[in-house]
């Protein structure tokens, strides 16, 4: 893809984003540096947003929901705190650019700290599955299908920070940190 369309592609999701609430469309046009994309921030918030509004309903569905959004809460402020703010980097190092070395040096500590967590992180993925399961039975027991695709798209999100995000983190750190000198 040519710089032109590239800009004319940009140009295009910055016209489609900016009325969706809690995008800002301003920071999209601007080169990131160790923050979490939009694009996860708005997910995660959608996610939160939903489970609250389930929580506030009765029955067991409204229980369940309760529970998740404890537990997801909390997952989330784990991983905006330093699990994928060096995300943000991708479009730099996919550029061939190089992050000013204080960055390289909070990325590869928030890397590191994430690996550290790896355990942790784990399973509160599988809690999270667990409850979405949980969360998929009691929906579908009272008829409620947008409930379920909804349990259904989160544990999906969930697998994606499993299957990519983590392992594209580790790529990252590995991308940034100093190489061994060779002997020549």
């Amino acid at each position: 893809m040519s710089q032109r369309q590239t800009i004319t592609c940009v140009g295009f999701l910055l016209a489609m984003l900016a009325p969706i609430p809690g995008i800002d469309t301003a920071a999209l046009a601007q080169p990131s540096h160790l923050m979490v994309p939009q694009s996860i921030r708005f997910e995660h918030a959608a996610i939160v947003d939903r489970l609250t509004k389930e929580a506030a309903k009765a029955g067991l569905s409204a229980a369940i929901a309760q529970r998740a959004l404890v537990l997801i809460k909390a997952h989330f402020a784990k991983e905006e705190e330093f699990v994928f703010p060096p995300l943000g980097l991708l479009d730099q190092i996919a550029a061939g650019e190089s992050p000013t070395d204080s960055v390289k040096k909070a990325a590869i500590d928030m890397i590191d700290r994430t690996k550290a967590s790896k355990d942790s992180l784990q399973e509160d993925h599988i809690q999270i599955t667990s409850i979405m399961n949980d969360l998929i039975q009691a929906a579908t027991r009272a008829n409620e299908a947008d409930l379920v695709a909804f349990a259904s798209n989160v544990a999906a999100h969930n697998l994606g920070e499993i299957e990519v995000l983590q392992p594209a983190l580790i790529l990252i750190g590995d991308h940034l940190r100093p190489k061994p000198a060779t002997g020549q």
